[in-house]
């Protein structure tokens, strides 16, 4: 957030004003914005407060135990898929030189062999060289000082690489106790206020160690208070970059996120002293504790509001690009990047509860008619594939691909399965309008069984990592689509729902995987897929991801 003091340049205090309960990560769609007859339901003059839940849990991952025969693997697959055509054809027609010229995202490098249970600080690490003003000898304040010394290590080399310009360190650094009636920084009280921010008027960084990173360390894990310290310093980046005053917040915060994610390529490459990071439980922790700070789903996000930091998916995506392609691009973020993803469509009303619809046979049945419609539209040669449920560990034997749970797609009957009673777990919301997750986190997973089914008729293979990519990109493309009310129920986009399906392709791989539910690819490459169809077309995905 933004704020004005003392005729100077406003003041920049960036972070989570309201913890998020753990696996708290990211997109969703699927609600309707309407009520299941398609009429719009009266917005109440106030909506309840509601802490952020998400389910203790998120064990969609395959495993081995329940569907032995769907194990996430780096094995290669053979592919399947019928061959191509002499002149394939794009999901939109035959492909032309020019058609989709976008750039991919850059290739995630390998994350120096650490295993999740190693991710957090160093045994080795050595003592922090940085004063923080009001510390003690406790964890958050131990992580803090050990992150702020690495990220004044990283900036040290990294803004005369990237910028030309020299790295100094904020003047203060400040932990503080949130509960403390007296308590002031920066002329300012802090009493009640959970927080993390840099503040430009005395150049310091200064967090709440009392309630709110406690809760998120509880919540998200261990590097949740290194991760926050590396947004702030991105504040403070800016601020050496003389961002202009007039730059919106929307854009602050996310140019933010995106120095986060560059920081935190740089630990994940092996060059920091104090922390162990890689591309799984890293990388999670990194989007979730970033997550936490988007705008509450009942608004309207307007790049213009002075208070608009974006929504989760927004603030992932950002943290992703830094991530994958460094400080430069975290300063390129601009409104027009922003506008691009559409989060300022129009939304009149609360809909049916809070955006979430129940998850039953009935209402499967008719989203995915709107799925077929989309890719009758699209996709050359589709034909609907039929949609049954089924019990049990795993859906009827399929001849030409191995069974995935709780959704699969077998090519040679044109069938796509689902378990019901999983996808209701996946998709009922914890704690309604807040919750992390949502119907749409057990939609996009059999949206994506349709885009292979579209992938499929169009000769694109259905096998291998960049498969299940396309699959997640064309169900990015389809959540866009549905940002207009379709199918006989009016069925639309819900502002919160790009947030639960991002929840869900963080959580489990298979949302990503191919037909034979295998996937090798990690959680950056599966957010930015899925953004990549959010912000781009369908042929473009088909470009971008085929082969």
């Amino acid at each position: 957030m933004q704020r004005t003091d003392r005729d100077r340049r406003p003041r920049r205090r960036a972070g989570a004003t309201r913890p998020i309960a753990a696996a708290a990560v990211l997109a969703l769609l699927a609600g309707c914005g309407t009520t299941l007859s398609g009429q719009p339901v009266a917005r109440p003059e106030a909506i309840p407060t509601v802490q952020v839940t998400v389910p203790a849990e998120p064990d969609t991952v395959v495993t081995e135990s329940a569907v032995p025969e769907t194990t996430v693997t780096n094995e290669p697959v053979t592919p399947t898929a019928p061959p191509a055509p002499t002149a394939p054809d794009g999901p939109d027609g035959p492909t032309e030189p020019g058609i989709g010229d976008v750039d991919a995202f850059p290739t995630v490098g390998d994350d120096n062999e650490v295993s999740d249970s190693q991710v957090g600080l160093r045994p080795d690490a050595p003592e922090p060289t940085v004063v923080i003003i009001g510390a003690i000898d406790g964890e958050i304040d131990r992580i803090a000082a050990a992150a702020l010394t690495d990220l004044f290590e990283f900036y040290r080399d990294a803004l005369p690489a990237e910028f030309g310009i020299d790295y100094r360190t904020p003047a203060t650094l400040v932990s503080y106790d949130s509960t403390d009636p007296d308590g002031i920084v920066c002329d300012e009280p802090t009493y009640d206020f959970a927080n993390a921010f840099y503040d430009t008027y005395c150049d310091a960084i200064a967090y709440d160690r009392t309630v709110l990173l406690p809760e998120m360390t509880d919540e998200i894990g261990v590097l949740a208070t290194a991760v926050i310290m590396s947004h702030e310093v991105g504040h403070q980046i800016q601020e050496l970059l003389e961002v202009p005053d007039s730059t919106p917040t929307i854009v602050l915060e996310q140019q933010a996120d995106c120095y986060a994610g560059a920081y935190w390529r740089w630990v994940a490459d092996g060059n920091s002293s104090y922390f162990l990071f890689n591309s799984t439980e890293g990388i999670r922790q990194l989007l979730l504790a970033l997550f936490q700070a988007k705008d509450p789903a009942e608004t309207v996000i307007s790049i213009a509001d002075e208070d608009a930091h974006g929504s989760g998916f927004d603030r992932t995506l950002a943290a992703t690009l830094g991530y994958t392609a460094g400080l430069a691009r975290c300063h390129a973020i601009d409104t027009a990047e922003i506008g691009q993803r559409g989060q300022e469509f129009p939304f009149d009303g609360i809909p049916v509860g809070y955006g979430n619809v129940d998850i039953t046979a009935e209402v499967l049945d008719g989203l995915m008619a709107t799925v077929d419609e989309y890719f009758l539209r699209t996709a050359p040669r589709y034909r609907p594939p039929t949609l049954v449920a089924f019990t049990g560990d795993a859906p009827a034997p399929c001849p030409d691909a191995r069974s995935s749970f709780p959704v699969h797609y077998c090519p040679t009957t044109n069938t796509v399965s689902y378990h019901l009673a999983e996808l209701q777990r996946i998709g009922t919301a914890a704690a309604g309008w807040e919750s992390a997750n949502g119907d749409f986190s057990a939609i996009v997973l059999l949206v994506t069984r349709y885009a292979l089914a579209a992938q499929h008729a169009g000769y694109s293979p259905i096998t291998g990592a960049n498969a299940g990519l396309q699959a997640l990109c064309y169900a990015g493309t389809w959540a866009t689509w549905m940002r207009t009310p379709r199918g006989a129920d009016g069925y639309e986009l819900s502002p919160n729902d790009l947030d639960k399906a991002i929840y869900e392709i963080v959580s489990s791989p298979v949302a990503g995987s191919d037909v034979n539910g295998r996937t090798d690819v990690g959680i950056i490459e599966r957010v930015q897929a899925f953004a990549t169809g959010v912000t781009h077309s369908i042929s473009e995905c088909f470009d971008i991801y085929v082969g």
